[in-house]
This record gives C-alpha cells, sequence and structure tokens, in this order.
C-alpha cells in the first residue's frame, strides 16, 4: 500500500511585512498557517504606538496581514502566544485582544519576557482547508 502524499511546506509571501531575521513571516504546512511572532513595526520596521492599546493593535494587525497573505483570517486561528514586556500590562491588552475575537477564543499562552523596543509580540496557528 502507498502512503499518501505529503503536501510541502510553503513559505507564505506576505507584502508589506518584512522579517526581521532569518526566518519567514507565515509557513503553510499540514492544514495549518504558522505566523511568526509579530511586533507593531510597519513596513520600514518601525515602532508603531507608544502604548500598550496601539502596540497590540499594530501587532494583531499584523498577524492579520500574514494569515490573509495564505488566504486565511483572524477567525482561523485556533492557537496563540502572547509575549509581554509586563505582565502588569494584561489587562489593557486583553482589552484590545478581545476585539478582535468577538465570538470564537482560540487557544491562548501569555508569558512574559524581555523584547526589543516593544512592549508585546505575538505569534499565531491557523487551520485553513487546503
Amino acid at each position: 500500500m502507498e502512503s499518501p502524499k505529503k503536501t510541502p511546506a510553503r513559505v507564505i509571501e506576505v507584502p508589506n511585512l518584512k522579517a526581521g531575521g532569518h526566518y519567514s513571516a507565515a509557513v503553510a504546512a499540514g492544514g495549518f498557517v504558522f505566523v511568526s511572532g509579530q511586533t507593531p513595526r510597519d513596513e520600514a520596521r518601525q515602532i508603531v504606538g507608544d502604548t500598550i492599546e496601539e502596540q497590540t493593535a499594530a501587532a494583531l494587525d499584523n498577524v492579520a496581514k500574514a494569515l490573509a497573505a495564505a488566504g486565511a483570517s483572524m477567525t482561523d486561528i485556533v492557537k496563540v502566544t502572547i509575549y509581554l514586556t509586563d505582565l502588569n500590562l494584561f489587562q489593557r491588552f486583553n482589552v484590545v485582544y478581545a476585539t478582535r475575537f468577538p465570538d470564537f477564543k482560540p487557544a491562548r499562552t501569555t508569558v512574559e519576557c524581555g523584547l526589543q523596543g516593544v512592549m508585546v509580540e505575538i505569534d499565531a496557528v491557523a487551520h485553513i482547508n487546503v
């Protein structure tokens, strides 16, 4: 019996979203899209926003851009990891985050860590129909 053909992973090219290092903004594999950690940076890699609310919105916008380039959307997300420089910012972060997931609440992990010049970074895994 022949084993099923495996579809190779594919790098998702995301217009106007440059990776800041040797990685892809998103990769699709096995019916999922894996979005690398997105920070609140614009196309020129400049930080967007001075508050946790502004930076959360900008980071989530970048997650949405990566998903759209893969043919997915925020409603396809099944798991999110949040990195905050200060867990005391969690409640303020969560107010903005909740507006992006009003009905479905993906699984989520939140950790406190050091970040370079930003208050928040967000990565996500979305399920897509292939």
